[in-house]
Formats: C-alpha cells, sequence, structure tokens
C-alpha cells in the first residue's frame, strides 16, 4: 500500500515532461545510429557503476557495458517498445523520484523526519508495529467480474507456486523482508489476515477495496526504532505533496513555470530509461544471450586471467566479532573453528538463541583497508577500535590477503561481469555494424571517472 500511495505522489507533484530539460553543448563521445551521447553522461553512468574504481582497465571495462547499454536500448527504441504505455509510466515515476533529489533538502527532510517520529510514535504504536511483504493485485472499485475472474486466477496461482516453495520476494518486488508498517494505519482487512499468521507464514489471496492481495508476516513489535520505522515516515511525508516539509519552494516554484533546468537529472533519466530498454533486449533475446556461467567455467576464467584482479590495497577476508569479553571470544572461537566462514554467522545466531548470557554480533566479508574500522585497528594495526558499550571485546576470524584475492568467489561480481563481456563480444560487434557506432577516441582520453580533475 505504501508504495501505491507513494507512486500517486511522485506521479502528481514530481513529473513533468522530458523537455523541460535542456542538455548544454558537451563534448561528443560517441555516436549512436546517428545520435549523439556526451562525455558527461558517460561520466555520470561511471560515478554510479565504478564505485571510485577508476584504474584504466575499469573505466574501459565501464565505457564497453555504457556502449553495449547504448546499442541496446538503441535497437529497443528501434521497435517502439518506448512508447509503450507502461515504459512511459515507469519512466515518469522514475523521473518523480530523481527530482525528488532536487527538490527536496535532506537535511530539513532528515530534521523533519525525527520531529515526527517523536510526534507520532505514541499513537502510531497503540496496536504496534507489523513489518510484512505483500503481493498485490489492483482492481478498479467498478471492476468487471471478467477482470476480478482473471485477477483471482492470478493470485491463486501464485499462491500455489508459494505452496510449493517459491520465492515471495520474486512475485512481491519489494525488498526481502518487507518493511514496518503501524498497525492502525492498515486497512481492516490486512489486520485480520495478520492477526491470524505466525512470524514467517503467508496469507490465503484475499479481497481488499484495493484489490486481491497475499501478505507476509515477517516480525511483530509493540513499538520499533526511528530508523526502522524512517521508511514509513519518509513516505507519509512523500504524501504530503506541496505541503511537504522539506521542499525547496523556490525550486518548486521554478518547476511548476516551466522553467527547472538541471542536465544532470536529463542525464540520469535517460541512463536509467536506456537501462530498462536494454533488459528489455535482453529478455527478447533470451535464447541468443550468452548462458549463466557456472562455478567451473568462472573459476577457469578467474586462473586464465588472475592478475587482472591484483589489489592495490590488502585486504582482510573473515569476520569481525564483537562480544562482551576475552573469555566469550575464546567459546565462540572454538565454536566457530570447525566450521566453514560461510557457515559463522548462521552458527553464531543459533548459539546465541540458544544461550541469553551471549551478547555478540559478527560481520563476516572481505574487507579492504580503510573500509572496516575493527579490521584496520585489529588486522593492519592503524586507526582506532569503536567503542560498544554493549559489547565491548572485538576480534577477527580469518586471516590478511595482501597479494590479491585467491579464487574467484573474493571478487565474483568482477569476474561474472568480465566472463560476460567476452561472452557478448560477437553481440556487441553485430549492434556496433547495425548502428554504424562512431567512438571519438581523443574525447574519451579526457574522461574523468573520478570526479576530480
Amino acid at each position: 500500500m505504501t508504495s501505491f500511495v507513494k507512486q500517486f505522489f511522485l506521479l502528481s507533484c514530481f513529473c513533468l515532461p522530458c523537455s523541460l530539460f535542456a542538455v548544454g553543448n558537451a563534448d561528443v563521445l560517441l555516436r549512436v545510429g546517428g545520435k549523439d551521447v556526451t562525455k558527461q553522461e558517460f561520466e555520470l553512468y561511471c560515478k554510479h557503476h565504478l564505485a571510485g574504481n577508476c584504474r584504466t582497465e575499469s573505466v574501459q571495462n565501464a565505457f564497453d557495458d555504457f556502449l553495449f547499454q547504448k546499442l541496446k536500448s538503441a535497437d529497443m527504441r528501434r521497435t517502439g517498445c518506448d512508447t509503450l504505455p507502461a515504459f512511459r509510466q515507469y519512466c515518469k515515476v522514475m523521473q518523480g523520484e530523481l527530482l525528488k533529489t532536487v527538490m527536496l533538502d535532506k537535511e530539513q527532510e532528515e530534521r523533519a523526519c525525527r520531529d515526527l517520529y517523536r510526534q507520532s510514535v505514541e499513537r502510531l504504536s497503540k496496536s504496534g508495529w507489523v513489518k510484512m511483504e505483500q503481493i498485490t493485485c489492483l482492481l478498479a472499485q467498478d471492476a468487471t467480474r471478467q477482470e476480478e475472474n482473471a485477477a483471482r486466477n492470478r493470485m491463486d496461482s501464485i499462491y500455489t507456486a508459494l505452496k510449493q516453495g517459491a520465492s515471495f520476494s520474486a512475485f512481491s518486488h519489494q525488498e526481502e523482508g518487507g518493511t514496518w508498517m503501524p498497525v492502525v494505519e492498515l486497512l481492516q482487512e490486512f489486520t485480520d489476515q495478520l492477526a491470524s499468521l505466525a512470524k514467517g507464514a503467508f496469507s490465503k489471496p484475499f479481497f481488499s477495496p484495493l484489490g486481491i492481495h497475499i501478505v507476509k508476516l515477517t516480525d511483530s513489535k509493540p513499538c520499533i526504532s526511528y530508523e526502522e520505522a524512517r521508511p514509513y515516515l519518509i513516505a507519509y511525508m512523500d504524501r504530503l505533496g506541496a505541503e511537504h516539509p522539506a521542499l525547496k519552494r523556490d525550486v518548486f516554484a521554478r518547476w511548476t513555470e516551466g522553467v527547472l533546468d538541471d542536465k544532470n537529472i536529463q542525464m540520469r533519466l535517460e541512463t536509467e530509461e536506456d537501462a530498462l530498454l536494454a533488459s528489455f533486449w535482453d529478455k527478447l533475446h533470451g535464447e541468443s544471450s550468452p548462458h549463466e556461467a557456472t562455478s567451473g567455467e568462472l573459476d577457469n576464467y578467474f586462473k586464465q586471467h588472475k592478475e587482472r584482479y591484483a589489489w592495490e590495497l590488502p585486504h582482510f577476508k573473515g569476520a569481525v566479532i564483537r562480544c562482551s569479553n576475552k573469555k566469550m571470544a575464546s567459546r565462540i572461537k572454538k565454536y566457530l573453528k570447525k566450521s566453514p566462514s560461510s557457515q559463522w554467522a548462521e552458527r553464531l545466531h543459533k548459539l546465541a538463541e540458544s544461550d541469553s548470557t551471549i551478547n555478540t554480533s559478527i560481520e563476516v566479508g572481505l574487507f579492504q583497508i580503510g573500509k572496516n574500522a575493527c579490521v584496520d585497528k585489529l588486522a593492519f594495526k592503524c586507526g582506532h577500535l569503536p567503542e560498544d558499550k554493549e559489547r565491548p571485546y572485538a576480534f577477527l576470524m580469518g586471516k590478511k590477503m595482501k597479494k590479491g584475492p585467491e579464487a574467484y568467489t573474493d571478487v565474483l561480481d568482477a569476474v561474472k561481469a568480465d566472463y560476460r563481456r567476452e561472452q557478448e563480444k560477437e553481440q556487441l560487434a553485430s549492434l556496433m555494424q547495425h548502428f554504424g557506432v562512431e567512438i571519438e577516441q581523443d574525447v574519451l582520453k579526457t574522461v574523468n571517472c573520478c570526479g576530480s580533475n
């Protein structure tokens, strides 16, 4: 329900035609089918995809991905896919999200959100809070019997799939686990269903004035923290529209007059549209697209190109664990020692559940120096150990890795992306030939992907 209301707000308050934005004169990086693509657009793409990794090979890979995305989207625009109502609706919502970054003062929004939490926490917690996921098939109030039957059949099929073990999130398209909602704000039809569910269970399909739903109860509490309530409070303020307490009135006024000019928003919007069209292209060409790589293929590829994944900075592979004292740490180490690192978090969680005297936290992964204060202090002997009054003792399990990754799983995303590029070369070459791509190599050399000159 929250996402539906939020979408309505974005469409009604923050949507405008793309033509209101004017992209200024910029260096042309490439041409696809005669259409200019600017260097600035690629730099914006890098900003959101490289995450500060600006080595030459990383920039080249990013350019290949950027070019392929442009070619796929051009191919889909050629077929008219970008004019379909569903696609244009998605773009309007996406545009609203981008406009929020321009029209809302983030610091003021945070202050307003905290004030709202303090003012309303008692009222909202009157009947408690629930964390849930939902699958919804919307129906108009005047839906025909045929439309109602079609929706019922669709939800019955989903319910059958769920009972057979299908992922709830695959149908809800929400963050796994869902979001916290105050019970007092839910429709009665929802509260009736949730009241009879155990944690982790889902309902049968049921009707409400909005349509047909299936809900899954993830958790419930009498009261939740500000951090947990924040997504709900943000969505509530979004529904206020022009009365949003963090709205930049001067920017909003310019927008209503049709004179708002922000080329970054326009470029981001076009890049997002390209990404969506490219995903449609992938689905359409599924049979001819490269298959999902097996673990054996990825392992072989990694071994053949291992030097490509060497690290400039040392890493630590393992876990950061905090607990009450050294004695408890020794007990935890002994308990986890013979288990693979992939099971540490789950096993420690089960140990804490079975013994209420254990107060612990664990973070498992691959940590680059400078990314985790505990790892920096305990593994690399730099920085300061963060204080934690509840869990004052910190220790590590694992090892330092100075030379580079030992297995493809240490750099899984990078290996997958590189392997995919290798498999896509023929498709890329075919599209480049079809659209007559022109690349300005001199301009490409001047691309600034790190955000500094």
